[in-house]
């Protein structure tokens, strides 16, 4: 499989977790909302902040870009690893927020994992959008 399919796979992925994770936010505010369940707000603004709107964000940036720099110098391995970081601090800020617990190596894990996970993403939409100037364009 080619950068460029695994990339689109992967971009399809961070779209459907995305929507995932929206309809799963959307459904305990619903729920926190008519009184049903007590859910605080924490852990539907987690998800649909973090888990919508960034997974978003991350996977329609690997669409525009490449079409902006005429260049796919994005990485699909990092790609992945990016994924996997964010979703795992994602969810375990989710957990968190759902249970009440504040456990300092959880915090520090969800945080070291999302922040690499934004680092990552940055570094490789930078290696696209300034591939073009490389001489690299396709």
């Amino acid at each position: 499989m080619d950068n460029v399919v695994a990339t689109s796979k992967m971009v399809r992925l961070y779209i459907a977790t995305g929507f995932l994770y929206f309809v799963i936010g959307t459904i305990l505010l619903a729920f926190s909302l008519s009184g049903a369940v007590a859910v605080s707000r924490d852990p539907v603004f987690i998800l649909l902040l973090y888990g919508f709107v960034t997974q978003l964000i991350f996977g329609i940036s690997y669409i525009f870009v490449p079409g902006v720099s005429r260049h796919s110098g994005a990485n699909y391995k990092v790609i992945a690893v990016e994924y996997v970081l964010l979703n795992a601090g994602i969810i375990a800020f989710e957990g968190i927020a759902l249970t009440g617990q504040k456990d300092a190596a959880v915090i520090l894990g969800g945080l070291m994992a999302m922040i690499v996970a934004v680092l990552l993403h940055a570094v490789n939409i930078w290696h696209t959008i300034i591939g073009r100037k490389s001489g690299n364009a396709t």
